[in-house]
Order: structure tokens, then sequence, then C-alpha cells
């Protein structure tokens, strides 16, 4: 046995020692404090060289003008309503299109004529520019919260479907053969091998839309909406006061943030075989 061979066990014990899970996690913190520290050089070049360049700050403010809008919003009330409004088109925009992109994407994948009757159009849809429909869905629907929670949906709902079906169609072949052997039916296989394959597709494509239907809510509410993150950041612009648009901007930020990390969340205590 060479050298190396007999290195190979030391090294697993040593990784798998409490020593060397301690080495695994320092190199993570030290990885999130470099990234800490590049993000603190560039807001304090932001902060002191934007004036040096002479940059006007009534367009492009500091980030301290940023920080004290926000506090100020924060702490006197003044974005509840606008964080509030924005959340609920979100949360039920989400909701409704991944539920549905989840049972489509279901169906498609499992009948063959379904997915030659239905992706047609799921594609042609998907190629409309949402920004060009946003006012119609509210010439239609109205500027309440309907007309966006559509828009929402509709944004949310293409990834959602496409990660479902792929995950669907992408089940390993050698499992469905040896439920096949064994006499399984379409419901337990769907169960016990195409569902389980899935889940991991399912949520990523459940990431992207929860990133993508914050972005369809400020669509919609730049169309006309009366509260919201989006409306807050046309009225600021109005008044040119560039610190609240900003300040909206890192609030959209923070929500997009939170949402995404949840549905991470969720998807690791759901699918444990995978993420352990």
């Amino acid at each position: 046995m060479s050298t190396r061979e007999m290195a190979r066990p030391a090294a697993r014990k040593a990784a798998a020692s409490p020593k060397g899970q301690a080495h695994r996690r320092f190199g993570i913190d030290r990885w999130h404090l470099i990234g800490l520290l590049v993000f603190a050089a560039l807001i304090a070049g932001w902060q002191y060289l934007f004036p040096l360049l002479g940059v006007n700050r009534a367009l492009v403010p500091l980030p301290f003008d940023v920080a004290d809008a926000l506090w100020t919003g924060l702490a006197s009330g003044d974005y509840l309503p606008d964080i509030w409004e924005t959340v609920k088109e979100v949360l039920l925009g989400f909701l409704l299109g991944g539920l549905v992109g989840i049972g489509l994407g279901t169906v498609v994948g499992e009948f063959r004529a379904v997915d030659r009757i239905i992706s047609p159009y799921v594609v042609a849809l998907q190629a409309v520019p949402k920004v060009a429909v946003a006012p119609l869905f509210a010439v239609v629907l109205g500027y309440g919260l309907t007309s966006k929670t559509v828009l929402v949906a509709l944004i949310t709902f293409f990834p959602v479907f496409v990660n479902t079906l792929s995950g669907l169609k992408g089940s390993p072949a050698d499992q469905l053969e040896l439920m096949k052997v064994y006499g399984a039916g379409r419901w337990k296989t769907f169960r016990h091998v195409k569902a389980r394959n899935a889940l991991v597709f399912v949520f990523a494509g459940l990431n992207i839309g929860v990133t993508l239907s914050v972005i369809g809510a400020v669509v919609a509410e730049f169309v006309g909406a009366q509260r919201g993150l989006g409306a807050a950041i046309l009225r600021d612009g109005y008044r040119l006061d560039s610190a609240r648009v900003f300040a909206s901007i890192v609030l959209l930020s923070l929500l997009t943030g939170i949402l995404s990390y949840l549905v991470q969340l969720i998807g690791r205590k759901t699918v444990f075989w995978i993420s352990h």
C-alpha cells in the first residue's frame, strides 16, 4: 500500500473530527467575512469618493442619506402600508402562480397528449412581454389587488412549470424500469420515483419564481397603484427625493432576500434526502 493510500483514511478521519469541522466552519466564515469587507469597501467608496468626483447628491444620494431616509421612514411608519401592500401582492401572486405551475406541470408531465396540446400555448404565453400586458390587466381587472396578483402569478408560473416538468421527465430510467418490473401502477411510480425526483426541481423553480414575483409586483405598481413600494418609488421620484427612492429599492432587495431564503429553507427541510 502506498503512502498516499495510507494517508486517505487519516484525512477522512481528520475531516470528520470536531477540529476538521471547525476548520470547515472557519473557512465558510472567512469567505463570509471577505464578502462583508468587499461590501463595506464599496459603501465606503460610494460615500467618500463620489463627492470627490463631483456626483450630484440630488441624483445619486450617499449611503448615509439612504440610511437616514430608510430609518426615518420605518420609524415614522410611512413605509409600513407600502411594504404590506407589496407583500400581499407578492405572496398571493406567488402562491397562485406556484400552485398552477406545479399542477399544470404535473399533468403535462404525466400525460403525453396533454403535453402536445398545452405546451405550445404555454411557450407562446411566456413569449408575451409582461410589461406590455400590465396596462391591459389594469384596464380589464382594475387598479386594485386583483390585477397585480394576476400579473405576479403569470410571471411566477413559467419557471415553476418548466422546472416541475423537467423534474418529472428527468426521472432515472433505471428506477422507472424497476417499478415496471415490480408491477407498480402509474400512481405508485409517480409517488415513489417521479415526485421525489421532481421536488428538487420544483423548489429551484419556486426560488426563481419568488424572486421574479417581487419584480412583477413592482411593475404592476408602476402601471397604477396608490400603495406599494413600486408606487413609493414613483412618488419619491416625482419629488426628486432620490434618497427615499434608493431606500425603497433597499427594502425591495431585503424582501426578495427574505422570501428566497424562506423558500430555500423549506426546500432543505422537505427534500432532506438530497440536502443531507
